[in-house]
């Protein structure tokens, strides 16, 4: 396992040697990343068209936005228009949804790390396997060692939390375990998700164990802090201006206090669920080549639709609804489905970290925190994301 934070204590878990969980995540390299080029570069190479769409400006100008993936992981592109019809320069992006492209790499504005394509040519590809161009977790990773750290975590729950946790993944496993934790800012690849997760819960179960639990989330907040001062120390030989830690602080530090206000000790076992449910709901927000076709009907009481699945994009209507929702939604099914009845205080408890967990409703919150719990569980999840945005950054 990666070490998260010097503050939270190695915790290996033992392989997991049953048949209900099983990853299969392959780890591609070699892709297109465009981190690793610099402005004003020509490039060509072969992409997974995510997500294609017409644009439209105030002066009634056209043009082509896209979300392009490749093994390495994914970008932003455009085309703009200057002969036909949107819907025919479209065409070719359609057809097979796989593309070879000749792009010019840009940014804006200028030295903010926000690089896209601007697509110059294209033209269709049909000989290769849409699932090579995916987004892949690193190479020297290993999504079998982050399933067991999870279900080793999980196991270690009192019941009822255990025994709706493993329902729960149980229903939604194969989404669960190969589904991204976001497009483009964190765990932006295949399996993605399982790790933001299995990542989060190793943090939370150090703080809890730990002989003073606030005082261990001190800790990982001043590490981070270190990570951004270095960041800006090196600014002058960095290639851009962008910061994983940019915009953080105020909002652990928020957290941090609000803990310290309510001074109370964390629940392990709700926060352990909270972390597990928290983006479970990413299953129907996001979508991609492999995605399970009866995931929605599966918890939903819906008929089924024909859906068009490429590369790791937004479902247009999960995201009418949005994860945290959808969180909920599989946390009430996982206790009808075991026949439980929980009190009404832990449940609408569970529910609460589930909703308020982006922090702030500026940051997508449908609730702000108001528990212990809730505040570590923000927390963590923003010092997950922005660590690994950080780790990724430095590999570069």
């Amino acid at each position: 396992m990666i070490r998260l934070f010097k503050a939270i204590p190695e915790q290996q878990m033992p392989p997991y040697l049953g048949d209900e969980f099983v990853v299969d995540v392959s780890n591609a390299s070699g892709g297109f990343l465009i981190e690793r080029h610099v402005p004003g570069e020509q490039i060509e190479e072969t992409l997974l068209v995510a997500s294609a769409e017409i644009r439209t400006s105030q002066t009634g100008r056209e043009w082509l936005q896209f979300t392009f993936n490749s093994s390495s992981g994914s970008c932003k592109g455009k085309q703009w228009l200057n002969q036909g019809t949107a819907e025919e320069a479209m065409r070719p992006y359609l057809e097979t949804r796989i593309v070879h492209v000749t792009a010019k790499v840009e940014e804006y504005p200028v030295d903010s790390g926000n690089k896209s394509l601007t697509v110059q040519r294209v033209k269709a590809v049909h000989d290769v396997a849409g699932t090579t161009l995916l987004p892949q977790m690193p190479m020297e990773e290993s999504a079998s060692d982050y399933r067991d750290q999870l279900i080793g975590l999980v196991e270690q729950m009192q019941q009822p939390y255990r025994q709706i946790a493993l329902r729960c993944l149980n229903l939604y496993w194969d989404d669960f375990s190969t589904r991204p934790a976001a497009l483009f800012h964190h765990h932006a690849y295949i399996g993605g998700l399982m790790k933001h997760t299995a990542c989060m819960m190793t943090i939370a179960a150090g703080i809890c164990q730990s002989e003073r639990p606030y005082l261990t989330l001190l800790k990982c907040i001043q590490e981070a802090e270190a990570d951004h001062k270095n960041d800006l120390f090196q600014a002058p030989e960095r290639a851009t201006r962008q910061f994983a830690w940019d915009d953080s602080f105020d909002s652990l530090y928020q957290a941090a206090r609000s803990i310290t206000l309510l001074d109370q000790e964390p629940n392990q076992d709700e926060l352990l669920l909270g972390v597990l449910l928290h983006d479970i709901g990413k299953i129907w927000e996001y979508n991609h080549l492999g995605a399970t076709p009866s995931r929605f009907t599966d918890l939903l009481q819906v008929d089924a639709a024909e859906e068009t699945l490429s590369g790791i994009a937004i479902d247009p209507l999960g995201s009418l609804v949005g994860h945290m929702p959808y969180g909920c939604f599989v946390f009430e099914r996982a206790l009808r489905d075991e026949a439980l009845r929980i009190p009404l205080d832990m449940h609408h408890r569970m529910m609460h970290l589930i909703l308020s967990h982006h922090g702030k409703k500026e940051w997508g919150s449908s609730v702000t925190p108001q528990t212990t719990e809730a505040w570590y569980l923000h927390a963590i999840d923003l010092l997950d994301a922005r660590k690994e945005k950080w780790r990724t950054a430095q590999l570069l």
